[in-house]
């Protein structure tokens, strides 16, 4: 009996992943002609909070590897260190999802709380991102210090609004979810 629990276990761990990725790419092609807004770094960040370190990060890596080739928009193939600025953003997402895990864990029924954790997480992680991915090409280009900082401001328009678009994301979506999965699924947010 305890075998037949055993193979059930591993199959649920596998679904999970599949199950993630699938909303990762489904969200993320679903939104990709809405500027500087999307669902991708949030669905990276509760794949570390709900499934784990190894798990959440091979959702964010392989997650983000086949979206950014496989973009429409333009093949992430094409400038390898925009590539690897983007797969590093995604690991960096969920290990702070499975970082933030204990925190939330212990305060899942304060409302307020979660909102703020998640807004201020969400805010913080497309700034980390954005710069990242907005450094990515003066840095490998060879860009002078001045050339770099010019760059990087002339996208701040664009970070700011994903920025404020991702803040509101993570602070609506991730309390109504985490609250949810403790009542329905307690077993993701146990100890």
């Amino acid at each position: 009996m305890t075998n037949k629990f055993a193979h059930y276990e591993q199959n649920r761990r596998i679904v999970e992943i599949g199950i993630f990725l699938a909303l990762f790419w489904g969200l993320g092609y679903a939104f990709l002609y809405v500027p500087n807004v999307e669902f991708i770094l949030f669905i990276a960040f509760l794949s570390g909070l709900f499934l784990g370190w190894v798990r959440g990060v091979f959702v964010a890596f392989l997650g983000e590897l086949v979206f950014s080739v496989a973009n429409p928009m333009g093949s992430g193939l094409a400038y390898p260190p925009m590539l690897v600025s983007q797969l590093l953003g995604f690991i960096l997402l969920a290990s702070v999802g499975f970082g933030l895990r204990p925190v939330i864990r212990r305060i899942r029924h304060e409302k307020k709380i979660l909102i703020f954790l998640f807004g201020a997480a969400g805010l913080l992680l497309t700034f980390i991102y954005d710069s990242l991915t907005s450094l990515a090409f003066p840095l490998a280009s060879g860009f002078s210090g001045p050339q770099i900082w010019a760059t990087y401001l002339s996208g701040l328009p664009f970070y700011g609004i994903h920025i404020l678009s991702n803040t509101l994301i993570f602070a609506i979506l991730g309390p109504v979810l985490v609250q949810f999965v403790t009542k329905k699924y307690p077993h993701y947010l146990a100890s």
